[in-house]
C-alpha cells in the first residue's frame, strides 16, 4: 500500500514542480486519496464543487484568469462523464486545463462494479492530449514523464485540455494520515515555447504581387476570439490606420479598429464593394451572422495567420495557413503594403449608420441594459457573457473599456456562470460581473453551489421568461407547436433560486446608470432585469 499512497504524493509534487496549484475538485471516494495528496503537500488551493459539469467551467475560468492551466478532478464514472461539456470548450476555446479522473482497475471495467465505465481516452477527439496512470505501479520517472508532459501539452503546440485518468486499486485509503512523502523530482520542469521566424520585407511583396490580387487591393483584417495579446494590440494600433480592422467582441481587442461594425452589419446588411480582395484572418471564430453570411464562398484569397498551423474554416474560403506570430505578420504587413484610403473610408461611412432599427420590446429593453452595463464597466473590471443573445448584444454594442469574455468555442450555454465564478475565484481583487439570460442561469444554476462563492461577482440576470433567441432566428417561430419544446418557457422565481444557494438578488424592470452603480458598490450579488 505504502506504492500507492508514495506514487500519490509524489504527483501531487510533480503538479507543484509544473506549477498547477490551483483545483477544483468534485467530492467522490475513488479520488479522495488524490486530493488527500495535494492537500498533505500544502502547496496548492482547492476549491470545492459538487457538480462536476460546474466544476469543469469553474475550472476552465480559473484557466482563463490565470493564463496557465488549472485542475480539475473528480471520482471515477459517469462523474467523468459530466465533465465533458467544459473540456469541449476549453478544446474549441484554446483554453489550457489538466483534466483529472480517478478510476478503477482496467479489470474491473465491464464486469458490473459501480462507478465503473470506460474512462481511458473518454474525451476524444476533443482533447489535447490522453494519459493513463496504474497508479499502484508506476515509477516515479515513469510519473514524472506523464504529468510533466501532460502540463506542457495544455500550452502548446495549441493551448487545450489534457486529461489524465489515474486508477487506484483497492484498498485505497490505508496511510492516508501518515505524514507527505517529500521527494525531488529528477528534473525540474522547464517549459520552451519555439520562436516562429521573422516576417520579411519579400515575402509581403510576394504576396500582394500575385497575378489573381489587383493593384492597390482592398484589404480586410479580421481578429476573432483570441487571447489576451499586447504585442497584437500594438500591431492592431498601427495597422487600424490602414486597413479596416473588425475585431470580435471577444478578441480582447476591441478597442482597435472600426467601431460598431456588427450592428452596422445587422441593421444596414453587408453591401457588396465592403468584400476585399484579400482577406486577412488572425484568431478563432467571429460572432457576426452577417459578416460570416457575407463572407461564405466569397471570391477573395483568405491568409490565415497562426502559429500553430491549426486552423478552421468558417467562411469556405480555404485560407492560405501562414505560420507565423500574428503580430509580426500584422507588423510586417503594415510596414510592406500601400494603404487604401478609399476602402478605409468605405467601412467607415458604412459603420457610421448603425443604429437600433432591428430592435423593438424586449430586445431593445435588454440592448440597453447591456449597453449601459458596458459604458459603465471600467477597465479593472471584467465581464463574462452568456449564450445565446447576451453575447450578441455585447457584439452589437461594441466597445467597452472592460476584459470581455464569452464561451464562444462551442457556443453552448452550459457553464457561462460557472466559468465566471471560476474567473472571479482566481481574481478577487477584480470586479467580475457575468450578464446572461434567464434559461442560461437557471441551467447553470449550481455554478452557485460552493462554499468559497466569490464576492466579487456580480450576476446580471436578463429575465425574458424564455429563450427568445428562438424568435430573433428565422425558423422556429414559423412552426408554433415547436416553440414550447425550443424556446423553453418559463415563470420561475429567480429570488428564490438565488435565495437557494445564498446569492442575495435584487429586481428591476428598468435599469439605469444609480442602479447599475448601487448593484456594483452593494451586497447583493444578483440582478435580475426583468424585460417580458
Amino acid at each position: 500500500m505504502t506504492n500507492l499512497r508514495n506514487n500519490l504524493d509524489f504527483i501531487a509534487t510533480l503538479f507543484f514542480e509544473a506549477g498547477v496549484t490551483n483545483w477544483i475538485v468534485s467530492p467522490g471516494s475513488r479520488n479522495a486519496p488524490i486530493v488527500a495528496g495535494l492537500i498533505r503537500h500544502g502547496g496548492f488551493t482547492l476549491h470545492s464543487f459538487p457538480d462536476e459539469r460546474a466544476a469543469a467551467f469553474a475550472a476552465m475560468g480559473m484557466s482563463i484568469a490565470n493564463q496557465y492551466p488549472c485542475g480539475v478532478i473528480c471520482t471515477s464514472g459517469t462523474a467523468a462523464a459530466n465533465f465533458y461539456p467544459a473540456v469541449c470548450e476549453a478544446f474549441y476555446q484554446r483554453v489550457p486545463m489538466v483534466v483529472v479522473t480517478a478510476d478503477r482497475p482496467e479489470y474491473l471495467i465491464d464486469q458490473w462494479d459501480g462507478q465503473t465505465i470506460h474512462q481511458t481516452n473518454i474525451y476524444e477527439p476533443h482533447i489535447r492530449s490522453s494519459f493513463s496512470i496504474n497508479a499502484n505501479n508506476e515509477s516515479f520517472l515513469e510519473l514524472e514523464s506523464t504529468i510533466y508532459e501532460a502540463v506542457k501539452i495544455t500550452q502548446f503546440r495549441v493551448a487545450g485540455p489534457v486529461h489524465i485518468n489515474i486508477a487506484l486499486e483497492d484498498p485505497i485509503y490505508s496511510e492516508m494520515d501518515q505524514p507527505f512523502y517529500q521527494t525531488q523530482p529528477s528534473k525540474p520542469f522547464i517549459y520552451h515555447h519555439a520562436v516562429t521566424p521573422p516576417v520579411p520585407a519579400d515575402f509581403i511583396q510576394k504576396i500582394l504581387s500575385n497575378k489573381h490580387i489587383p493593384t492597390n487591393p482592398k484589404i480586410l483584417i479580421l481578429v476573432g476570439q483570441h487571447h489576451p495579446s499586447e504585442s497584437l494590440s500594438s500591431a492592431l494600433s498601427l495597422i487600424q490606420n490602414k486597413f479596416p480592422t473588425l475585431s470580435d467582441i471577444c478578441s480582447h481587442q476591441i478597442g482597435y479598429g472600426i467601431q460598431q461594425w456588427d450592428l452596422a452589419l445587422t441593421s444596414e446588411g453587408f453591401k457588396e464593394e465592403l468584400l476585399p480582395d484579400i482577406l486577412v484572418t488572425v484568431g478563432m471564430a467571429m460572432i457576426s451572422k452577417p459578416l460570416k453570411k457575407a463572407l461564405t464562398n466569397a471570391k477573395l484569397t483568405h491568409l490565415h495567420i497562426t502559429e500553430s498551423g491549426e486552423v478552421g474554416n468558417p467562411f469556405h474560403t480555404i485560407p492560405i495557413i501562414l505560420s507565423h506570430h500574428d503580430a509580426d505578420f500584422l507588423t510586417a504587413l503594415y510596414l510592406h503594403s500601400e494603404e487604401n484610403e478609399s476602402y478605409l473610408n468605405l467601412w467607415k461611412q458604412t459603420t457610421n449608420k448603425a443604429n437600433t432599427k432591428k430592435f423593438e420590446g424586449h430586445y431593445l429593453q435588454e440592448f440597453n441594459a447591456v449597453k449601459l452595463i458596458m459604458e459603465q464597466s471600467s477597465e479593472s473590471m471584467a465581464l463574462h457573457f452568456g449564450n445565446s443573445m447576451s453575447i450578441r448584444y455585447a457584439s452589437w454594442v461594441g466597445s467597452t473599456k472592460a476584459k470581455v469574455f464569452g464561451n464562444r468555442g462551442t457556443s453552448g450555454i452550459d457553464g457561462s456562470l460557472s466559468t465566471a465564478v471560476g474567473y472571479a475565484i482566481a481574481n478577487p481583487n477584480t470586479t467580475t460581473v457575468c450578464i446572461l439570460g434567464d434559461i442560461s442561469f437557471i441551467y447553470d444554476a449550481h455554478g452557485m453551489w460552493t462554499t468559497q462563492f466569490p464576492s466579487n461577482l456580480k450576476i446580471v440576470v436578463l429575465n425574458n421568461k424564455g429563450g427568445q433567441i428562438f424568435n430573433w432566428i428565422d425558423g422556429p417561430s414559423k412552426e408554433p407547436k415547436l416553440m414550447p419544446f425550443i424556446e423553453t418557457p418559463q415563470d420561475y422565481n429567480i429570488s428564490k433560486l438565488c435565495n437557494f444557494y445564498k446569492v442575495e438578488h435584487q429586481s428591476t424592470e428598468k435599469i439605469t446608470i444609480d442602479t447599475y452603480n448601487n448593484f456594483i458598490t452593494g451586497k447583493s450579488q444578483c440582478l435580475e432585469i426583468i424585460t417580458k
